[in-house]
């Protein structure tokens, strides 16, 4: 091999490595990009779910409320028809 033939190589393979290089640095923003767009994502659903679990609490204790409510009307409906049931067997 001639030194310019080891020369021309040379050049070739430093080249090469320039360009690696550079794609390197190109896949490294990418792949930042793309790491940071993805925890934005994650935070936002782990915020969503967060919110839904707060409302799930809250309509499970609205809920309690309305059977513990329904409860005492059945209680004041039942007292009623059955003071008037005995009201008329007595009359």
């Amino acid at each position: 091999m001639t030194n310019e033939e080891f020369e021309k190589k040379m050049e070739f393979i430093v080249e090469q490595q320039a360009h690696f290089a550079s794609d390197i640095g190109q896949l490294k923003d990418v792949v930042a990009r793309l790491a940071n767009s993805s925890l934005k994502r994650l935070e936002d659903v782990d915020e969503r779910i967060a919110a839904l679990v707060d409302s799930q609490v809250r309509l499970t204790e609205s809920q309690s409320r309305t059977d513990e409510n329904l409860r005492n009307l059945i209680s004041v409906v039942d007292r009623y028809f059955s003071d008037s049931r005995n009201r008329q067997s007595e009359g």
